[in-house]
């Protein structure tokens, strides 16, 4: 259900002309006016939730596509569009990359957002001090989301914890990761003390300690922190947390099931016309499809790979809930064109879908453990988790004999992870986080052969692993370093 976005998001829309996103944040409106109350700052709040939609418009082309998981479906077009994700696609990305610095701009838009609200003065107009924490609590998770996301793609960014002026902002430079790793950890900490477990079923949707938890695990694991401290809070929220693996994965996605049981923190989006809708049902949808697939067409982004295509087995359940290798048009022919499905809802109005983008599932985590299992222990203790999405999925289970060494163990694992959450927007990271980026997408550049039409495609190198600080930043602020490499 959706009963408390419905009423948040429409409460936006009232309060914020429609929180276009596109506008300055609310927090930078009349705001010496605005802060009186706790419903106010509620309302903040609840931007705050909203502006995590925009990053999202733009993350799949830094993530999947730069991934072995997707590519582009033609290069025959030379539009401005289509060449900006091929740069992306073929490790060519630039400074001056459009989806590079919408990403990057609409991730400190909703920084800033969460700053407004963590302004000591505007969280005092909140007596009760529970629904203070909490506030408190949800403005920290997605200042803390949006950090991290910024440095598993830039590498060193600006920590910016309060407003500033446009002057003070042209003498930031960048801090070092250890810094945004430290800040970050302090946020989610305190997230994960202030929030509660779960809310009132009117209020489902919201922020709870088990995602602060949860991120706080993945923070770790990046961070090389496998330990008993890591192993703890991965097995706290594995026996604690009340998630659970849905009965079959095609149900995890189904939009009359969101906020099942297995959703520990999703982004949130409603159709009807008040600009909070999904575009990726139509995005990723095959180009010129015409009504076939989806209303309006599509745009055939985020391309499945033959890789990726070939990596499930015909048993393999998540196949079908994830991706089309084909759809009948209009007139009734079968076209062989593959497809994401993992987003699809009905639209009567273009990129204005009711299915929410699952951030971190329960799968997610089990999947976590079983790596931090492995590496402490060892992989026959490890196989009781990798082995529940396997067999949701109707995989057989993993033996010791298939799996007679750690890294026969990760290799395991970071299979499954692939295919248990591709077009989750986990791969280039997980790839990241084990070192194997290189590696893996350089193979890809070689063995995909779409590639063979496109000369020149990668290499992915050491330098080009991160993205470019884009260049208006660096023309605003000439002090600014740029990544190597670019």
């Amino acid at each position: 259900m959706k009963t408390l976005i419905k009423y948040i998001l429409f409460a936006c829309v009232l309060l914020f002309a429609s929180c276009d996103l596109n506008l300055q944040p609310i927090s930078e409106i009349g705001e010496g006016n605005f802060y009186q109350n706790t419903d106010e700052v509620y309302a903040a709040v609840v931007a705050c939730y909203n502006g995590l939609q925009k990053p999202m418009e733009n993350e799949w082309a830094l993530t999947e596509l730069r991934s072995d998981n997707s590519r582009l479906y033609s290069t025959a077009t030379t539009s401005t569009a289509n060449m900006l994700l091929m740069n992306l696609d073929q490790a060519k990305a630039t400074s001056t990359n459009q989806h590079v610095y919408d990403y990057w701009y609409y991730v400190y838009h909703n920084i800033a957002r969460c700053n407004t609200v963590l302004k000591a003065q505007n969280l005092a107009v909140v007596d009760n001090d529970s629904i203070r924490g909490v506030f408190e609590g949800e403005a920290r998770f997605i200042r803390a989301y949006h950090y991290f996301n910024l440095l598993r793609l830039f590498g060193p960014v600006f920590i910016v914890s309060e407003r500033i002026s446009a002057e003070e902002a042209k003498t930031f430079d960048r801090s070092p990761v250890g810094d945004v790793y430290d800040f970050i950890l302090e946020d989610l900490k305190f997230a994960a003390g202030s929030l509660p477990d779960k809310y009132p079923a009117a209020q489902k949707g919201r922020i709870t300690s088990w995602a602060a938890k949860s991120l706080l695990a993945k923070v770790y694991v990046t961070l090389g922190k496998i330990d008993s401290e890591t192993k703890e809070l991965l097995k706290d929220i594995y026996e604690n947390s009340g998630h659970k693996l849905e009965t079959s994965y095609e149900k995890v996605f189904d939009a009359k099931n969101e906020l099942n049981d297995e959703i520990i923190f999703t982004i949130r989006y409603i159709s009807g016309g008040i600009n909070l809708g999904s575009p990726f049902g139509n995005y990723f949808a095959p180009l010129q499809s015409g009504s076939a697939v989806i209303n309006y067409s599509g745009n055939g982004y985020n391309y499945p790979t033959t890789g990726l295509t070939q990596a499930y087995t015909k048993n393999d359940s998540r196949r079908n809930a994830t991706i089309a290798l084909d759809y009948v048009d209009d007139l009734g022919n079968t076209v062989v064109r593959s497809y994401v499905t993992k987003y699809l809802s009905p639209v009567t109005l273009k990129e204005d879908g009711d299915k929410d983008w699952p951030v971190i599932r329960f799968a997610d985590m089990i999947l976590l453990y079983a790596e931090v299992v492995n590496e402490l222990d060892n992989p026959a203790a490890a196989l009781p988790f990798i082995n529940e999405t396997r067999t949701r999925a109707g995989l057989n289970e993993l033996k010791e004999r298939d799996v007679p060494n750690k890294h026969e163990m990760r290799m395991a694992i970071e299979k499954e992870r692939r295919l248990e959450l591709a077009y989750e927007n986990h791969r280039w990271f997980d790839l990241i986080r084990t070192e194997r980026v290189l590696e893996v997408v350089n193979s890809h550049y070689a063995n995909e052969v779409f590639y063979e039409e496109v000369p020149g495609a990668g290499p992915l190198t050491s330098q080009t692993v991160l993205l470019p600080i884009p260049q208006k930043e660096i023309d605003i602020n000439p002090h600014i370093s740029q990544n190597p490499g670019y």
